[in-house]
């Protein structure tokens, strides 16, 4: 709640200076992301070891992944879209100026970086952030997580037994003017890929 309230302050402070309806418009529409709710809507998009697999894998396709999930390889490059819902339950348009993030794989992270494009969700409305995500997961093993870094893969791979607990930690960045305000705290999204059977 603290942080919140920092986040308002600061936006409300930055409004008082400018005196100006068309900032306080701005101000009134980032302020909004602060209300908006977060949550898991998909992955797209993957490919593994430059094999997209999104839409299944082939019969011919299928040896060489499972080859390299084995660990017949020193790399295993995956690349996918991670999909949010944003819901904006506010009256105004919300948006922010770019978005640092954070992936975890239970305590693992898997990886982090910016989105540096302005995004925006209309009043009452729910609109998908795509976060493009770019990982070699063999670099991520050891003796330790083996297990769940390659149970990751196979989840990914539609061909998984254990579901995989991931986390992405978001921290918007809101612009008025020239003032950017980021908010003092990353707002978890938990979810889960693959199924139990």
């Amino acid at each position: 709640m603290k942080s919140v309230r920092f986040f308002t302050t600061a936006l409300f402070v930055v409004v008082l200076l400018s005196g100006c309806n068309a900032l306080k418009t701005m101000a009134s529409q980032t302020m909004a992301m602060k209300d908006c709710n977060y949550s898991y809507h998909s992955v797209s998009n993957i490919v593994i070891a430059d094999i997209a697999v999104s839409e299944g894998v082939s019969a011919f396709s299928l040896p060489k992944i499972m080859a390299l999930i084995g660990g017949l390889s020193e790399t295993l490059p995956v690349n996918m879209t991670l999909n949010l819902n944003v819901e904006n339950p506010n009256d105004v348009r919300a948006g922010f100026e770019r978005m640092a993030y954070q992936i975890n794989l239970d305590s693992i992270r898997i990886a982090e970086g910016d989105i540096a494009q302005p995004f925006y969700v209309a009043p009452k409305d729910t609109s998908v952030l795509p976060i493009n995500v770019s990982v070699d997961l063999r670099q991520l093993v050891t003796k330790e997580n083996s297990s769940t870094i390659l149970s990751l893969a196979t989840n990914l791979l539609g061909v998984g037994t254990t579901p995989s607990h991931l986390c992405i930690n978001v921290r918007p960045t809101v612009k008025v003017l020239a003032t950017e305000i980021t908010a003092p705290n990353y707002i978890p999204i938990n979810f889960e890929i693959g199924k139990k059977q």
